[in-house]
């Protein structure tokens, strides 16, 4: 995945991401960091064909522009890029059952010829994300926050895509949950050979999981690299202030 250029919004033109150009390699993970506001949501959606009112640059995917692509045009490739949101309760429709929100993917995208084989798909997509079958038949509510992130990657993960966007998806969580997710997405990406742009705010987080990091303020990207020569060796008054406020803890 590839992107440079400018998203904009045109009612007061007010520039949301500017001059950005991103790589991320098949199997590899690159964070996004930032304070809010510094633009990090807003690139990663418009990486993915999302969210961006104007843009300026490209955007490609194995190769292929998508980013002049017809909603119809981009059909295709929705199964091969997905999405994991910050908050999983309100990502997970709360009328369905986990069985339901699972399947509709596969339903809405033509996976499996019969209930049984989508059921089956299910099973497997709960497995792969550590969570009981009998989990199918309850409804969210029923889970806990780090319970349902699991369930909003299987669903991402049940049609086997090639790209998962990460939008803060630990940062609703505790600690110890925290790190459980990590070790889930680490497994997966090693497992299934995935790529993911993790965006964050938790340099702690970002250390942990990716092999390489953009840091943007303003809108702007102001350092990248391998994450540890960034983190480790910031080059900027911006970075090593992030990197002090994560890392550095002042005795009082």
């Amino acid at each position: 995945v590839k992107t440079g250029g400018m998203f904009t919004r045109k009612t007061h033109e007010l520039v949301a991401v500017n001059d950005i150009t991103a790589m991320i390699r098949k199997g590899e993970t690159l964070g996004i960091v930032g304070e809010s506001g510094s633009g990090k949501t807003t690139l990663g959606m418009a990486m993915i064909g999302l969210g961006a009112a104007h843009a300026r640059g490209e955007v490609l995917f194995e190769g292929q522009r998508i980013d002049n692509l017809t909603r119809s045009q981009m059909r295709p490739l929705r199964t091969k890029i997905q999405v994991v949101f910050q908050d999983p309760f309100s990502s997970l429709n709360p009328r369905m059952i986990v069985r339901q929100i699972l399947e509709e993917g596969l339903i809405v995208n033509g996976i499996g010829s019969s209930a049984k084989e989508r059921e089956a798909l299910v099973r497997e997509a709960l497995h792969e994300v550590q969570m009981d079958a009998d989990a199918m038949t309850r409804f969210p509510h029923e889970f806990s926050g780090g319970q349902r992130q699991r369930i909003a990657i299987a669903r991402a993960l049940i049609l086997k895509p090639e790209f998962i966007l990460l939008d803060e998806p630990t940062s609703a969580l505790d600690l110890s949950i925290q790190a459980q997710i990590i070790d889930l997405l680490r497994d997966l990406r090693v497992r299934h050979d995935l790529s993911y742009m993790f965006i964050s705010h938790d340099l702690k987080v970002v250390k942990a999981l990716c092999h390489n990091v953009i840091v943007m303020q303003n809108g702007r990207m102001v350092e990248a690299g391998p994450t540890l020569d960034v983190l480790e060796n910031p080059q900027t008054e911006y970075t090593q202030r992030l990197v002090d406020a994560a890392f550095n803890v002042v005795a009082a």
